[in-house]
């Protein structure tokens, strides 16, 4: 017959050694009733307990089916179980009491059975909560220190150094403590890196701490892993320990919560000078759960800190794409209702260099001179753009794709829009006249349209950009190509140019009805010009404006000869050319079925 010992780990006096009857189901508690097995020495145990049936060699527990908060856990190899089986040798403890099962042959009452090489207990954080710390004001002053951390970690190396002292400040047994990460994989290949280790002699270079902790904590269980072991009888290699250091006899590791990048933890290792009597009396070692809870806190405000950087870069690099005032008002809302795809009024300009092509034929034998000269242009683009509310959507080679409307809608878009296609036309048109500017030699044309589209996260939940989707994009980028048929520097549509107008910092002119090649509806093409006072290349007076826009009248109603007359007033003008040399081309008038609107053959 098999028999149950029963010894309380705080007065060794109290104890208790019992047979249990083979087939029979026998209760457990502090007060069991005449037929069961009572430790009545023990507050943590209630009345009944448990159940223990004895039967074919194995003990079977089974705690009883009331709300864990109501009946404290029982602990079988260190571990919490509700239901388990136990051969001869083995053991399990509720509260302060541990119960070993003898065979009938083990008739020392002071038998104990080998212990383990090495313990691991995982707690939750439910429990580390109720844990009320030992050397409290030490630890408070330790974690109180964080805060500094963040406004005095120039970066990310002094941060992990900073977070490693504050956890041998805060644990006294600590020896060193150490900031890790690794990839993922199985527990057996596992490549742990440290980032930063210091001891209590300074910093660590060659520490290696174990593969088997930190795959436990970090990718198996994701909470925080005490493992502890007799530092007379430090864990075999193959376990995974490979600093054997006689001083230590436990070790600590504590994932990091939510954080950016998977697969890094705080590590810590120490030792303690009192012995443990047992591997499952562990479980009950206050001092080494006040250290684990300790860590906890550590990992998690860590953990934040961490997040905080990672928004942080988020953030500057966010800011190259959005400007000022958008970000102001994205800052109080959630973000991933920000970013949720909607349908707006959106105004769109289309940004292209023109002889970026001659270039590169030109410059290849230095493409890295002319890859700065293409990211100045394209810098001067989206400094424009984002200094007029605009976000970026997108950049193809040479070009940059703009948008306003989303995430704010604005009245003002289309101004917007204008006036950052005038300062991108102003910036090229000083490089051309600076020689030696990396700029000199590259002209810009822009398009710009306004109409309905989708805006804000397109793409795959695995990989998505910001941007803008619709008709109106298609047709700012045809709009940017038509720039070079008229040899001018910004062209619009009919719905932004009506929203435009004419103001003091831009004039419009109406340049020629069109009906793009692939598209069946003719839209009105305008020209955004700069005030009249502005001299230069390209520059048109007020009088040539209105003698351009009476010939387009004429032009457009067919009264050919009229608009010839007006046309020859405004001499290099590439939109008066465009449209004499329409007129050349039909020298009998306009074609049959003329309605003003020129069919163009090819994009």
């Amino acid at each position: 017959m098999a028999e149950l010992e029963a010894r309380f780990e705080k007065d060794e006096n109290k104890c208790w050694r019992r047979p249990l009857p083979e087939g029979v189901e026998v209760k457990l508690g502090r007060a069991p009733g005449p037929d069961g097995l009572g430790a009545d020495w023990d507050g943590f145990i209630s009345g009944v307990h448990a159940t223990l049936l004895w039967k074919g060699g194995k003990l079977l527990v089974r705690r009883r089916l009331l709300p864990k908060p109501t009946l404290n856990p029982i602990y079988y190899k260190a571990v919490e179980a509700d239901e388990f089986s136990l051969g001869p040798g083995e053991r399990f403890v509720i509260g302060g009491t541990v119960f070993t099962l003898l065979a009938e042959a083990e008739a020392a009452p002071d038998s104990t059975p080998p212990q383990p090489e090495l313990t691991q207990l995982v707690y939750s954080r439910q429990q580390l909560r109720e844990v009320r710390f030992i050397d409290a004001d030490r630890r408070i002053e330790a974690l109180a220190a964080l805060p500094e951390i963040i406004r005095f970690s120039p970066s990310d190396a002094d941060l992990e150094q900073r977070v490693v002292r504050v956890l041998l400040e805060g644990i006294p047994t600590a020896h060193a403590a150490a900031v890790v990460c690794c990839l993922p994989g199985g527990a057996a290949d596992l490549k742990v890196a440290v980032r930063c280790a210091e001891g209590r002699d300074g910093e660590i270079e060659n520490m290696v701490p174990s593969r088997r902790l930190v795959y436990e904590a970090v990718h198996h269980r994701r909470e925080g892993v005490l493992h502890v072991w007799d530092c007379n009888k430090p864990p075999a290699e193959e376990s995974g320990y490979s600093l054997q250091d006689p001083r230590m006899s436990w070790a600590i590791c504590i994932p990091l919560p939510d954080d950016p990048t998977p697969g890094w933890g705080l590590y810590i290792t120490g030792g303690v000078e009192r012995k443990l009597a047992s591997a499952d009396s562990v479980a009950g070692d206050l001092q080494l759960q006040c250290d684990l809870k300790f860590s906890e806190l550590a990992a998690d405000i860590f953990g934040a800190l961490r997040r905080v950087h990672h928004l942080q870069h988020q953030k500057s690099v966010l800011s190259t794409f959005l400007s000022e005032q958008v970000r102001i008002a994205l800052e109080n809302r959630n973000i991933d209702e920000v970013l949720e795809r909607r349908e707006v009024e959106a105004t769109v300009l289309f940004c292209d260099l023109q002889g970026f092509t001659r270039k590169v034929e030109e410059g290849q034998g230095d493409l890295m001179g002319l890859w700065d000269n293409v990211s100045e242009a394209l810098g001067v683009m989206t400094e424009a753009i984002t200094h007029e509310g605009g976000v970026i959507g997108d950049f193809q080679g040479d070009a940059a794709m703009a948008f306003w409307g989303w995430p704010l809608g604005s009245d003002e878009q289309v101004v917007s829009a204008a006036r950052a296609a005038l300062a991108i036309r102003r910036r090229f048109a000083k490089a051309a006249r600076t020689p030696g500017h990396r700029l000199a030699g590259f002209a810009c044309g822009l398009g710009v349209a306004h109409g309905p589209a989708i805006a804000g996260r397109i793409g795959t939940l695995d990989q998505f950009k910001v941007g803008v989707f619709g008709p109106v994009v298609n047709r700012a980028a045809r709009l940017e190509a038509l720039t070079r048929r008229f040899k001018v520097s910004i062209l619009i549509d009919e719905d932004a140019a009506a929203r435009l107008g004419n103001g003091d910092s831009w004039r419009r002119r109406r340049l020629a009805r069109l009906q793009p090649y692939g598209m069946k509806a003719p839209l009105m093409v305008s020209e955004i010009l700069p005030p009249a006072v502005e001299s230069g290349p390209g520059s048109l007076s007020e009088a040539q404006r209105l003698d351009y826009e009476a010939a387009l009248e004429a032009f457009m109603a067919g009264r050919w000869k009229d608009a010839q007359r007006h046309l020859k007033y405004l001499g290099s003008d590439g939109p008066s050319e465009f449209l004499l040399n329409f007129i050349k081309q039909h020298p009998d008038g306009p074609p049959e079925g003329w309605d003003g609107a020129i069919k163009m053959e090819s994009k």
